[in-house]
């Protein structure tokens, strides 16, 4: 027999293990404290296990407890998802998750929203920003249509698309830098992927420990500008920073190249609407 789980038993176990009190998750809920145990107690029969240690002044989340966390998560968000997509079946002809990696977003993944928003009349667009692992997953459960990453996943169940290049240059404030100065300078890791990460470890002889490691290229930016520091920022980005003096190539380093891609659900793809996104996304080939 199928066991239909009321979802608020989810919201407060998730409450629960946030807080480590009863009380506390009580207030957050607008609940009072019985009902909140009754509900933790339900969920218990449910599974039959015990999630939570009860000691005086200190609730801990058993090892089923901790195993319970990230479906519970996951049931309660792709019960939101449904929700959005059924609520916006009147009123938009066309429904698009779009997610990506933090660092593309800040690099031209904003201005590709206006674009889509242009092309595709009542389009209803939702985004995500999230590691590649966790794209990868999305996609999987059904959670998005199309991810934009720098290193596609290998899996039979997703498609790949190169959509575009990023060129990523080494700058720093200071003029005349080279390899051998960027340890004083201070050196700032963006992580631009893993691919980026080997050509990267070939490039210093000796590991230098940077100064900031960011995932966000506006954050690398605005340290490099304001502070000592050097890092690999995508050219068109800093050109005009170099252009007026802010920002200087550090000498004897070479430009590295990123490859984009735009992976797909293929089930998604099987709708007409998301291979046209597919294929303007292919004919735009996205630069920063």
């Amino acid at each position: 027999m199928v066991l239909l789980m009321d979802l608020n038993l989810l919201r407060t176990f998730l409450e629960v293990s946030k807080t480590r009190h009863f009380g506390k998750a009580a207030q957050n809920l607008y609940l009072t404290q019985s009902t909140v145990s009754f509900r933790i107690k339900q969920l218990e029969e449910h599974v039959g296990v015990d999630l939570f240690i009860r000691e005086r002044n200190n609730i801990m989340l058993t090892i089923s407890g901790e195993r319970l966390l990230s479906h519970a998560e996951n049931i309660l968000g792709a019960w939101q998802l449904a929700l959005q997509d059924v609520g916006v079946v009147d009123t938009k002809e066309l429904q698009l998750s779009l997610g990506g990696i933090s660092n593309l977003w800040g690099t031209f993944l904003q201005s590709l929203l206006p674009k889509l928003a242009a092309e595709f009349e009542g389009v209803s667009i939702r985004t995500e920003i999230s590691t590649h692992q966790e794209l990868t997953r999305s996609l999987i459960i059904g959670g998005l249509d199309i991810a934009v990453v720098l290193d596609p996943p290998n899996t039979n169940e997703l498609g790949i698309l190169k959509i575009g290049y990023i060129d990523l240059v080494m700058v720093c404030n200071q003029p005349g830098a080279n390899l051998t100065d960027i340890e004083s300078l201070g050196y700032v890791f963006v992580d631009w992927g893993t691919v980026f990460n080997l050509q990267h470890a070939k490039l210093f002889k000796k590991s230098i420990i940077p100064t900031l490691h960011t995932e966000h290229s506006q954050i690398a930016l605005e340290y490099v500008i304001s502070n000592k520091g050097a890092a690999f920022l995508p050219k068109a980005i800093v050109d005009q920073y170099l252009d007026d003096g802010r920002l200087y190539l550090v000498e004897d380093i070479d430009s590295i190249g990123r490859d984009v891609f735009a992976v797909y659900s293929k089930v998604s793809a099987e709708k007409k609407e998301i291979r046209t996104i597919l294929q303007l996304l292919e004919k735009l080939e996205l630069k920063p």
